[in-house]
């Protein structure tokens, strides 16, 4: 009886401790807050990372965009370590005055001013540490894919200035999805967008899309460009006929277009010239002295010392495109060749109009070009990202603890 008692009080006391343990652990700041797959957040990260953007003013509700922010981290960093993708010491702390340089400051004064705030070294390098590994693992994966071609930048240009006029015709592959079917619908959108034959995706279309066009083949009737949504753009213009798009994530259903062809409206088409011109003003008592100045210059590099310091006249030099150019000088320059010149009265001033050169836009160097091509590409590259970040969370196990 006295053993059974003696039992039971251990048992008792056991108990006690086991569960003040427990619940001393919960309320510990190293407790897990959020689990993602096989890793964990604690309490202590999230508490950090809302502080950490609370004190950077990112827009939004911070503990929110804190838990967000973790979440996919953990799902970037695990996609990292599969392909190997490291972030080298150099490449770390190249990163982390680029970040605090924007604050006009040393990486040891970030530091400084995040401490005075609560904030631990490592929230930061860890922010900026996971942005470096995930634009590493973005361009491995899909540097290739997302190269822009001499083709689809010429292209590119002529749909960002005719807009209003280029139009596409498209096949459309709408498959809608819920949490119990994503993976199964993502392997089928990424089957189908290894399809080069127009007929083969209109068929497919038939099987597999739920949108109002599936009875004509998924055939989509002339679009004006202008019109499409904003997040199939940077994608329908980088296609070459024939092609199909990456599968596009959208609230509740994966989008896959092909390009059946593209055309410009011609006859509604208005070129915006870019023209290189000079001006010479003065007042209607100086006809005379300008007519000296129009015949004495040879190219527009010659005015500024013809005309030296006379006060009297005022040379202005622009490069504008010709839809923002006053029209009494736009309708003189359109009927003028480069270094040729006409006299003029505008707004009761003497003007001596000269072109120097026209479409100077045209005359863009190599590294421009590449440049341009750059921003095209980045474009892709952001959209494929964002499609394989959506994707993991759907194929992730988060718990909110």
């Amino acid at each position: 009886m006295v053993l059974n008692k003696i039992l039971l009080t251990s048992i008792f006391i056991f108990c006690i401790i086991g569960l003040s343990k427990s619940k001393a652990q919960n309320n510990s700041i190293f407790a897990p807050a959020i689990q993602v797959n096989n890793t964990v957040i604690t309490k202590f990260e999230f508490d950090q990372r809302a502080k950490f953007l609370s004190t950077l003013n990112f827009p939004g509700n911070y503990n929110q965009l804190a838990k967000t922010q973790l979440i996919e981290e953990r799902l970037k960093q695990s996609e990292a370590e599969k392909l190997n993708i490291i972030v080298t010491d150099v490449e770390l702390e190249d990163a982390l005055k680029r970040f605090a340089s924007r604050a006009n400051l040393s990486v040891d004064e970030f530091i400084t001013e995040l401490k005075k705030v609560g904030i631990y070294s490592d929230t930061f390098r860890s922010y900026v540490e996971t942005e470096v590994i995930w634009q590493k693992l973005v361009k491995k994966k899909f540097g290739a894919q997302s190269k822009i071609s001499n083709l689809q930048f010429t292209r590119s240009k002529s749909i960002a200035k005719y807009e209003d006029t280029v139009q596409v015709l498209l096949t459309e592959i709408i498959i809608p999805f819920s949490s119990h079917d994503i993976k199964e619908k993502a392997s089928i959108a990424n089957q189908l967008k290894k399809i080069k034959s127009i007929e083969e995706f209109s068929n497919a279309a038939r099987n597999y899309s739920k949108a109002p066009t599936a009875a004509v083949g998924g055939k989509i009737k002339w679009q004006n460009f202008d019109t499409l949504p904003e997040i199939i753009k940077p994608i329908i213009f980088a296609l070459s006929p024939g092609e199909v798009s990456e599968p596009i994530r959208l609230p509740k259903a994966l989008a896959l277009f092909q390009l059946r062809d593209i055309r410009e409206n011609q006859d509604e088409k208005v070129e915006a010239e870019f023209l290189d011109f000079i001006t010479v003003n003065s007042n209607l008592l100086k006809l005379k002295s300008l007519e000296d100045i129009k015949n004495k210059f040879q190219n527009c590099s010659d005015l500024p010392a013809i005309i030296g310091d006379q006060i009297e006249f005022t040379l202005i030099r622009r490069k504008q495109f010709s839809e923002v150019i006053p029209a009494s000088i736009a309708a003189v320059l359109a009927k003028l060749d480069s270094n040729e010149s006409k006299i003029i009265i505008d707004e009761e001033k003497l003007k001596l109009v000269i072109l120097c050169e026209r479409n100077y836009q045209e005359n863009s160097t190599i590294k421009s070009i590449e440049n341009n091509k750059n921003v095209l590409q980045n474009t892709r590259l952001k959209y494929l990202a964002r499609n394989l970040l959506e994707t993991l969370k759907d194929n992730a196990r988060i718990v909110i603890k």
